[in-house]
């Protein structure tokens, strides 16, 4: 799990020490065994299928793309979801049990790079929801409610989401959420913003309609560079909300 495409090609890829150079592999009757490749970065669609084809290329064995979701929580857990793209079921039917270890929810989503197109749609919609978390408990913050009560009605209502339920933006309300650590680790508004422009990149290459994406991208592109933001977990974007000098959002 690396977290660039140029990372995954020179992993597979070198000439001295890709993966790709490794020799054929056979077992005690000399039969050829394949390598079954089990990549969980999350990058480009055309960045893996490219190294799907370079592996397929080189006779080594087979190629999938599993990206995760779950954050550093889920990981801990046990409890990421893993998204899969592979050329046969096969392939599937023998990384799953390997996928269960890391895992909770695994599911085949079709050939090479459905996987990472599922994955890049679902984090373009938890960016989305966590602005929306964001604006709607430092609505209630700032009227005098409760935040801890506030949450708990998201919660069981019809506005719940991951971010409202294991990663609420406000300190102390959800135990073990990045809030509570001064916002230090976790999913970095570096990597939410890349995650984020793959997304709204593979939107524009199949022609989907998208109201959204330009304004919620413009926000963490100033996360990226602002100093309360910058390096931090992606749910700190709080602060361009709850600050009383913010105007340029």
């Amino acid at each position: 799990m690396l977290p660039q495409a140029p990372h995954v090609e020179f992993v597979y890829t070198d000439e001295k020490t890709g993966l790709l150079s490794a020799e054929k592999r056979a077992d005690n009757h000399n039969t050829y065994k394949p390598i079954r490749f089990i990549d969980c970065s999350t990058i480009e669609v055309a960045a893996s299928t490219a190294v799907g084809d370079r592996v397929r290329a080189s006779g080594l064995g087979t190629f999938i793309d599993a990206p995760v979701s779950g954050g550093v929580n889920g990981a801990n857990e046990g409890t990421l979801a893993i998204m899969v793209g592979a050329v046969e079921a096969v392939d599937y039917d023998f990384a799953k049990p390997i996928l269960q270890l890391m895992g909770k929810n695994i599911f085949y989503c079709g050939p090479p790079g459905a996987g990472l197109a599922t994955k890049q749609i679902n984090n373009y919609l938890s960016s989305v929801c966590t602005v929306g978390v964001c604006e709607a408990m430092n609505m209630g913050v700032r009227y005098g409610l409760d935040p801890k009560i506030l949450a708990s009605v998201i919660n069981v209502s019809s506005g719940r989401c991951y971010n409202s339920v294991e990663q609420n933006p406000v300190k102390g309300v959800t135990a073990g959420a990045a809030s509570n650590k001064d916002f230090l680790g976790g999913f970095s508004v570096e990597l939410c913003k890349g995650v984020l422009e793959m997304g709204i990149a593979l939107g524009k290459d199949v022609g989907a309609k998208s109201i959204l994406s330009d304004r919620i991208l413009a926000i963490y592109e100033k996360a990226v560079k602002d100093e309360r933001t910058k390096g931090r977990d992606s749910r700190s974007i709080y602060r361009f909300f709850a600050d009383d000098d913010e105007t340029d959002l």
